[in-house]
């Protein structure tokens, strides 16, 4: 096959799929990045192939294609966390990559166009380029952790979606650094290599997209009956007395006490209460209950809480992992982020992780 043919065949697909998440019933922030990553790799594909037809033109082109790496950044975080996934910050972050692609294409366009002079620019264009490389990198970095973090304690599908992600985004990341170094003065053999692992890219997550959509339209649907029958009885049960059979609570309060512990839901972002009263078959209200009566824990947060802390205080005291940041320390015991980390930590051992981690290593060291 030939080069050409292969780039308007993966041009094609990244087009089908952008506008195939127009049909998506309940589109979520999934469907609008994934649309618009397509739609990016789309327009690098188009400038590849006008290239030689328009000239310097095809950097205009090149500069509509600036949200491919950082864009798949922010698709990789909306796959794995499910509520607060993106904020200002990770726009921010992203958008900063953007318009230093755009810079860079424009910078070539003026330079091909005779506007600068690329002897006197040559400086700014290599900053310019070596930015780009540097934050392009950390990207990729942070892409792979979203699909590392939280793996283990993921049940059986996500962690097959997991693999899926890490299979795709992995393999194309080491293939592309190896066609760079085998066919380093083949060029022509580094972009179909390349137009390859992007239709490899692209197909792959089609998939991952369509997947992790029905997986949580289905874990809503499961959730929704409980959580209204929970809701009604928990309701009929605030000015009843407690006629709950002593045995069957103790009991109960032993199956979530085993369940969230031996398997580590705890350290899952975003665990619910109807998460384990789905798994057990019970109301949440019986759930409450064995926590109140049995744990010693007020509510369901508190209780998850107090465990994440838990573990993050043996991450903290841990001499190997001291470089670790305060942040990885709080993905690591199951917060989505290091505001709610630091607060939930001080509320119960009274110090920030911060404090703690030189507190309990102050001897040690001494």
């Amino acid at each position: 096959m030939e080069l050409q043919s292969l780039q308007i065949i993966v041009l094609c697909v990244c087009l089908g799929s952008m506008f195939g998440q127009l049909f998506v019933p309940n589109k979520q922030v999934t469907h609008i990045l994934f649309a618009i990553f397509c739609g990016s790799v789309a327009m690098s594909l188009a400038k590849n192939l006008s290239g030689n037809v328009i000239g310097p033109y095809q950097y205009l082109i090149g500069m509509a294609a600036c949200i491919t790496c950082n864009g798949y950044w922010l698709l990789s975080r909306t796959f794995f966390r499910p509520q607060h996934s993106i904020s200002y910050q990770h726009i921010l972050f992203a958008g900063a990559i953007a318009v230093l692609i755009m810079l860079n294409q424009g910078y070539l366009f003026a330079s091909n166009s005779g506007l600068v002079n690329v002897a006197n620019g040559n400086l700014g264009q290599h900053i310019l380029r070596e930015l780009t490389i540097l934050l392009s990198s950390s990207i990729l970095v942070l892409s792979f952790w979203e699909g590392c973090r939280g793996y283990r304690s993921a049940d059986i599908t996500e962690k097959l979606q997991r693999l899926l992600f890490l299979m795709t985004f992995g393999g194309a990341v080491a293939i592309s650094k190896a066609t760079q170094g085998i066919y380093a003065n083949a060029p022509l053999s580094q972009e179909f290599a390349t137009a390859a692992i992007t239709l490899f890219v692209i197909i792959n997550t089609q998939i991952l997209t369509l997947w992790r959509g029905h997986t949580v339209q289905q874990q809503k649907g499961n959730s929704q009956p409980v959580n209204e029958v929970a809701t009604v009885i928990a309701e009929k049960n605030l000015n009843a007395p407690n006629t709950s059979n002593v045995a069957d609570e103790t009991l109960l309060s032993k199956q979530v006490e085993t369940l969230i512990n031996e398997e580590a839901l705890f350290l899952q972002p975003n665990l619910k209460i109807s998460d384990i009263a789905q798994k057990l078959g019970v109301p949440e209200y019986r759930i409450s209950n064995a926590l109140r009566h049995h744990l010693a824990a007020k509510n369901f947060n508190q209780y998850i809480n107090e465990l994440r802390i838990r573990h993050a205080q043996t991450l903290l005291a841990d001499t190997d992992k001291q470089k670790w940041t305060v942040l990885v320390v709080g993905l690591e015991s199951g917060f989505a982020s290091v505001g709610p980390f630091t607060r939930a930590f001080k509320s119960i051992t009274g110090y920030t992780p911060n404090q703690y981690r030189q507190r309990v290593c102050q001897p040690k060291s001494a």
